[in-house]
């Protein structure tokens, strides 16, 4: 009989010692795993390349410091340069204030942007997009691009110094399918001066491929917006829009007496202007 309890106890030892040197192998493991699942997520983003110059490939702009991004063009906009084109960059603060991209005939100073670090872009990197070329007289494609599936970027953008807790989710606009589809941008948490241009005619659009489409200003507190007063507009951010992010945009465009299409004059567009709701940043 005690024999068979001295067996017992030394049977019950040994499951107790094998079960207590279970547990740290498991805990090890998992450490492993999870070192192994931080060394992944920080490490830099491989962008692919590529021989095609009608094929591109979206940069990984996440950690840079925003002056470092594109740079200021004619157009007094933030551009990136991909292949024979570019991309335009939109800057997004966390309160929509707008930051002077040096874009003034008489000052090209873009040190203001060396403050802000991009915490998230609305494409991922490694996103494809697409370039076609303008076409010479033999019908050869030239370097001059002619249309392209994506023409901006959203990046979202915190103090330098600052502890960035949760990153700005920011809509993902779906890529043009062909000439004639496009999709409506997000606006909303841009700066007013940001989301578009003044044009000839003293209205406020925005470029959609070869054309554009009227953005309407509407203040929260019935307050005129002077579209022509870049000052003015850089006082607002947009809190709404009346036709939503990704909502199809269809083109038709003007032909020749041969019924061929004129590759840039479009004749009729299935949205022609929405409004954009504004509120004075504090």
């Amino acid at each position: 009989m005690n024999k068979t309890l001295v067996i017992i106890g030394l049977a019950s030892s040994l499951a107790l010692a094998m079960s207590g040197c279970s547990a740290p192998a498991q805990t090890g493991s998992t450490a492993t795993q999870d070192e192994a699942q931080k060394a992944e997520s920080s490490a830099p983003v491989k962008i692919k390349s590529s021989d095609d110059p009608h094929i591109q490939y979206v940069k990984n702009y996440v950690g840079m410091n925003a002056r470092q991004v594109g740079y200021t063009a004619l157009d007094e906009m933030r551009h990136d340069h991909y292949g024979n084109g570019t991309l335009k960059i939109v800057f997004l603060t966390p309160d929509g204030s707008h930051i002077d991209l040096g874009s003034d005939e008489n000052d090209w100073d873009d040190s203001a942007l060396q403050d802000w670090k991009v915490v998230s872009q609305s494409l991922d990197p490694n996103t494809e997009f697409t370039y076609t070329f303008s076409s010479d007289s033999d019908g050869e494609d030239t370097t001059i691009v002619a249309t392209q599936t994506i023409d901006e970027i959203v990046l979202s953008l915190g103090k330098v110094g600052s502890s960035t807790k949760k990153a700005t989710k920011l809509t993902k606009i779906n890529p043009a399918t062909d000439k004639y589809t496009y999709f409506i941008k997000d606006y909303v948490g841009r700066n007013l001066a940001d989301c578009g241009y003044l044009s000839l005619a003293d209205t406020f659009n925005d470029s959609y491929g070869p054309t554009y489409i009227q953005l309407d200003i509407v203040s929260e507190d019935g307050a005129y917006v002077d579209p022509t007063d870049s000052s003015a507009l850089a006082n607002y951010v947009v809190v709404s829009q009346n036709v939503a992010p990704n909502s199809e945009l269809k083109l038709v465009y003007s032909t020749n007496s041969n019924g061929e299409e004129y590759p840039n004059l479009v004749s009729s567009k299935s949205i022609d202007s929405f409004a954009l709701t504004v509120k004075k940043i504090k």
